[in-house]
């Protein structure tokens, strides 16, 4: 099984992207409240379209397994005057492809090609992504880092 995990950058990459999020959002309302609208699909997050039109600080990857599409990965750079890191904004594995090792492998892949500090965060009813995430991060970082709870949501901190 060979997994890749590919910068998605043309606008066939984009549409593929734009579908797939309709599957991350339908996966996400087993923790949020949210619907779809009257064409029966789900709004796209707001800053989708940043990560073409402002390609220097925004990624979308696309993760594959054996040529098979299989999830994404969004990561920003956020630089401000308090502090700069990578942002994991959003990560999506397929179902099918879920329990197989294909999402840790992923991570570290992504993690790993954007040394320095990070950060992300999970929904604090999202107990399943809680537990995967805090594996893959005690993976990569012998246990140092920091997590914190604020406003719903449980955020981990760490530099590699």
């Amino acid at each position: 099984m060979e997994v890749n995990v590919r910068e998605a950058k043309s606008l066939i990459e984009k549409t593929t992207l734009k579908n797939l999020l309709q599957l991350y959002m339908y996966d996400f309302t087993e923790y949020t409240e949210v619907d779809v609208n009257s064409e029966g699909k789900y709004n796209i997050m707001p800053d989708f379209d940043l990560f073409w039109t402002k390609p220097e600080k925004n990624y979308p990857f696309l993760i594959s397994v054996d040529n098979q599409i299989a999830g994404f990965v969004f990561v920003k750079y956020i630089n401000t005057e308090e502090r700069s890191y990578n942002f994991l904004a959003h990560f999506f594995i397929l179902r099918k492809y879920r329990k197989m090792g294909i999402g840790k492998l992923a991570a570290k892949i992504i993690i790993n090609a954007f040394k320095g500090k990070w950060e992300l965060y999970q929904l604090e009813r999202n107990i399943p992504a809680q537990k995967f995430w805090t594996s893959v991060i005690n993976e990569l970082t012998n246990g140092l880092y920091e997590q914190k709870h604020e406003n719903g949501r449980i955020y981990q901190t760490f530099i590699l």
